[in-house]
């Protein structure tokens, strides 16, 4: 699905894939020691990480059975709240961690649950 779907569950996987793929661009081949104190590197990161734990946490108000289906659903949340509610406590390599080990290995799930909803139009 190239184009975001105007509302609903399907609105809320695109959103987070979407910001997924984008952490996987901006880390792509960045060792940690040239991530951490790269200012534009960081804070891209963690604001699409939070989109992607925004959208997810959104998904879950609206359709628990299939956010539920989302390996570590409630660990990418905390994520995002810490970013937005302590931010002060943003640990550099935990972020450069999930964004290189673990948001690669949640694209392809969210692509499937992208698909079924392409599949059920």
């Amino acid at each position: 699905m190239s184009t975001r779907p105007d509302f609903g569950s399907a609105a809320y996987v695109w959103d987070a894939l979407n910001a997924a793929q984008n952490v996987s661009q901006i880390v792509a081949a960045i060792p940690f020691e040239r991530y951490a104190g790269a200012l534009l590197y960081e804070s891209a990161t963690e604001r699409q990480i939070e989109i992607v734990g925004e959208a997810l946490r959104n998904l879950r108000r609206v359709d628990e059975s299939l956010a539920e289906r989302i390996p570590h659903l409630h660990k990418i949340i905390g994520m995002r709240n810490i970013f937005v509610h302590g931010y002060v406590q943003v640990d550099s390599l935990m972020v450069w961690t999930a964004a290189t080990t673990d948001v690669p290995a949640l694209i392809p799930v969210l692509e499937r649950l992208l698909d079924e909803f392409e599949n059920e139009s």
